[in-house]
């Protein structure tokens, strides 16, 4: 969320700059003056305000895209998706070449679960700027929630070439574990919890890898590990429990072959005199 946020302070600062050096009339000064106090509103977090200050910018000049998207971005932060949803579309339409659009108009795609759509200005983001990290891992999750995981692995590969992250490890893992490929699963699980020794979620979805490879004996020392650090944790305890019913159904104790009963007479005889 900080990122977001700097992203939008950082926006509308340059939305102002440009609109500095090109007012030309009373819109053009209007919409820099409603900017400047959208701005302000933003800073504080006050996106109600900060949204009728930047819709009266981007009134007073519909060409300028860079007043539709600081709207956008008040309108997402306030959680009015669809109004976000139209702003970002407007500022497309001031300025088709400007990919920030289509990447924000994107992101509110995949809140609203619409990940078709979304993907659709991810490939747009991702054909003008193919380095684009943030197109290629909000495409990525848009193809998780499709259950399209060989392609999620794909845009995961392109971000953790940049930066390995803890969290772009755990959604390809995830991916990994759904197309079969456990190894690959298990390492970069492996990686979490090397970087995070810690990662009780690390260990857990381990744990479940290990019991899809029916490795049981790792997947309950994993269990293992979790209640060492956190005694009370359910999902740890009713894991290991299956986890050591199924180890007992993989390796049976072998019957005990019966072992002959050893008699004694009734009574025991008693001695012959001489």
């Amino acid at each position: 969320m900080k990122k977001l946020h700097y992203y939008f302070l950082t926006g509308a600062l340059l939305g102002i700059v440009s609109l500095a050096s090109t007012v030309r009339g009373d819109e053009k000064a209007d919409a820099y003056k409603y900017a400047v106090q959208g701005r302000e509103a933003a800073k504080n977090k006050q996106w109600d305000k900060a949204i009728e200050f930047f819709k009266k910018a981007a009134q007073a000049d519909p060409q300028d895209a860079n007043n539709h998207t600081n709207l956008g971005l008040a309108y997402k932060e306030a959680g009015k998706l669809d109004q976000a949803a139209k702003a970002f579309s407007d500022a497309i339409d001031a300025g088709p070449n400007d990919n920030t659009a289509y990447l924000n108009r994107g992101k509110v795609y995949t809140l609203q679960q619409k990940y078709d759509k979304a993907i659709q200005d991810f490939d747009r983001v991702i054909r003008q700027h193919s380095d684009n990290i943030q197109a290629h891992r909000f495409r990525a999750f848009a193809y998780l929630q499709r259950k399209d995981y060989q392609k999620a692995i794909d845009d995961y590969n392109v971000v953790l070439k940049q930066k390995e992250e803890n969290e772009v490890l755990d959604r390809r893992a995830f991916a990994y574990w759904n197309l079969g490929d456990y190894d690959k699963a298990l390492a970069d699980y492996d990686k979490i919890i090397q970087s995070k020794p810690d990662d009780k979620e690390g260990y857990l979805n381990r744990s479940y890898v290990y019991e899809l490879k029916k490795d049981f004996t790792n997947g309950i020392a994993d269990c293992d590990k979790v209640l060492s650090l956190d005694p009370n944790n359910e999902d740890a305890k009713n894991r290991k429990a299956r986890l050591e019913v199924l180890d007992k159904q993989a390796h049976p104790t072998p019957t005990p072959t019966p072992r002959p009963r050893r008699t004694l007479p009734p009574e025991t005889p008693k001695p012959k005199k001489s």
